[in-house]
């Protein structure tokens, strides 16, 4: 897997798309697009995963005052 590949699959999965929509997106298999995702905190339902992040983003940027 690429670094472009890596971080298409976070973008994707921000936007709420399951496995098999990022698998075809960037070119890898389900599976590939599950194990990357289960091992860097992306794991779930699509939608789940989005809200997830997001909430995680905010929270580090309140965390980071003039940032």
């Amino acid at each position: 897997m690429t670094k472009e590949q890596a971080e298409r699959i976070r973008e994707l999965r921000m936007q709420g798309k399951g496995y098999k929509a990022v698998a075809s997106a960037v070119g890898l298999s389900r599976d590939i697009v599950r194990n990357y995702c289960k091992a860097n905190g992306m794991e779930g339902y699509g939608e789940a995963v989005r809200l997830n992040l997001q909430k995680e983003m905010a929270e580090k940027s309140a965390a980071m005052p003039g940032a």
